[in-house]
């Protein structure tokens, strides 16, 4: 089975929103929201890669703040099975508007709302880590 390790960014604003993303048509897991991020590339650091992937797919500047947690899946169900190692960091917004680029809607959700939003099944542990840091 491929692994893929990525990293995402925890996005807040000063209402007490988190900023969520919507994955667009053609992709794997198409239709479930996420927080933003991607993979790790050979050489970089987790910090390097959100930075980067934030500022691909969100043409915006971000600071990694703190790392929060890690959360490990399966996908056995896909026409392509693959696991997948995700690290979640607090980002601090540096600059730009968080334009989508591959994505399809966002939104800031409050919090406490994360749960009720379908987000992949990768990303729900990072919720519960969320959530515990309360």
């Amino acid at each position: 089975m491929k692994h893929v390790e990525v990293v995402c960014a925890i996005i807040r604003n000063g209402k007490g929103e988190i900023f969520c993303c919507k994955r667009g048509p053609g992709r794997s897991l198409e239709g479930y929201w996420e927080f933003p991020g991607g993979k790790v590339e050979e050489h970089e650091t987790h910090e390097e890669t959100i930075v980067r992937e934030i500022k691909e797919e969100l043409l915006s500047d971000i600071e990694p703040i703190k790392y929060i947690g890690v959360s490990n899946y399966e996908y056995k169900d896909l026409d392509k099975p693959f696991s997948i190692t995700m690290y979640a960091y607090e980002c601090k917004l540096v600059k730009g508007e968080l334009r989508l680029t591959e994505h399809t809607e966002k939104k800031w959700v409050k919090e406490n709302n994360l749960g009720s939003i379908n987000f992949a099944p990768a990303d729900k542990p990072i919720i519960d880590l969320l959530n515990n840091l309360n």
